[in-house]
């Protein structure tokens, strides 16, 4: 009477963990097929938001070339493999490249030797966008249906404001060098908690 008992507990825990995963398989299966037919979009920003990118660039001032000419943002752009990546935001938006949405990456430099950035982050981003070249983040974000951005600067808020995208404040690494343009909460917006690692 005890084995029949026990395994009776056992196929009732069972089929309720499987009614569970179902459930769950059926809720990313709507939220997904849903995002899908909108074609919904996420965008971050690269530097200091996706990366910790300062080594980069740190080696691009030391390299000699003129700052910001197209042999110091080539020495940025290829320099690639001295950035660390955010453990969090990368957490995010895998997340939501999963729940399918598109993901955008817009990095605030010239896209001189950017091919190789590009390859890196073929996984993640459907789109990398150097918009050192095109122009404003705002322009970017309003001419698709982007839903969320992630930034850490203080323009990137302005910017996603003005596109109309809820925008989001990600953390920059206490070891980075870009101290400017950066005041947290100040803009009244909502400052995601750990993404400074």
């Amino acid at each position: 009477m005890e084995i029949v008992k026990s395994a009776k507990e056992k196929v009732d825990k069972t089929l309720t963990f499987a009614k569970k995963v179902l459930g769950m398989m059926m809720v990313w299966g709507l939220v997904f097929s849903l995002v899908t037919i909108g074609s919904l979009r996420v965008a971050f920003d690269y530097d200091d938001t996706l990366v910790f990118s300062s080594p980069a660039y740190a080696k691009a001032f030391k390299s000699g070339h003129q700052p910001f000419s197209p042999q110091f943002w080539e020495t940025v752009n290829t320099s690639y493999d001295l950035e660390s990546r955010k453990v969090l935001t990368n957490v995010m938006a895998w997340t939501l490249r999963l729940f399918g949405f598109k993901v955008t990456v817009l990095a605030d430099r010239s896209s001189y030797g950017g091919q190789a950035l590009r390859k890196e982050w073929r996984h993640l981003a459907n789109q990398f966008v150097f918009v050192g070249d095109k122009g404003s983040k705002s322009a970017t974000l309003a001419g698709g249906t982007y839903v969320l951005y992630f930034g850490d600067r203080d323009a990137s808020i302005l910017e996603g404001r003005k596109a109309k995208v809820l925008t989001l404040r990600v953390k920059r690494s206490p070891k980075s060098t870009n101290k400017e343009d950066y005041h947290p909460g100040t803009m009244r917006e909502l400052v995601i908690p750990l993404t400074e690692y």
